[in-house]
């Protein structure tokens, strides 16, 4: 029974179940006396889920990019401007694929996702993918025009990041007393 229970806190913690699934697996089970089993608020999802299919939003507006370079290309040929009007669907329709280029790439890279949320209720989100080799290489490069990096080992940090296992993310929440919060996910 106990290796039923770990394999069941196995799958959610994977993120193959949610927590009233689990929950429900729980229950099936015979319960030992005096243990109490409460569902986790829904608010308290991994941050996998929630994130997970991030990379939609840029696929989104480079497709649209993309299609609008295409009607003004068709609208240009169908009615016979003149030439150089072509040069208005190409640059929408470029970008457009570059766009989705970048966001086919960005599918298998890892995000980083940043949100403040301050005592009056203002939030800030930014998230944007992370070329960390990239990112290691810059690091190192900077290194001996930056005094701060010399001894930090900041691009070893990067590295390892990148060579960390996609299911383990990097997830920093910070509550403050008084109710500001930072939350920093990488993965």
């Amino acid at each position: 029974m106990e290796n039923r229970r770990l394999e069941v806190l196995r799958r959610l913690e994977a993120g193959e179940i949610d927590a009233e699934e689990a929950l429900g697996l729980l229950r099936a089970e015979e319960p030992v006396e005096g243990e109490v089993i409460t569902a986790a608020p829904a608010a308290t999802e991994r941050p996998t889920k929630r994130w997970r299919h991030f990379w939609l939003y840029p696929l989104a507006a480079a497709a649209g990019m993309l299609a609008l370079g295409g009607l003004i290309l068709a609208l240009v040929v169908g009615t016979g401007a003149a030439s150089g009007w072509l040069v208005c669907g190409w640059l929408p329709a470029g970008l457009g694929l570059l766009g989705l280029l970048f966001a086919l790439w960005s599918r298998g890279a890892r995000w980083l996702h940043v949100r403040v949320r301050e005592k009056g209720g203002k939030r800030i989100a930014i998230s944007f993918p992370v070329p960390l080799t990239l990112t290691a290489w810059a690091l190192r490069i900077a290194r001996p025009f930056v005094p701060q990096l010399k001894e930090t080992g900041a691009d070893e940090l990067v590295l390892a990041l990148r060579d960390s296992k996609r299911d383990e993310p990097l997830h920093v929440q910070v509550d403050e007393e008084d109710g500001e919060q930072v939350e920093v996910y990488i993965g």
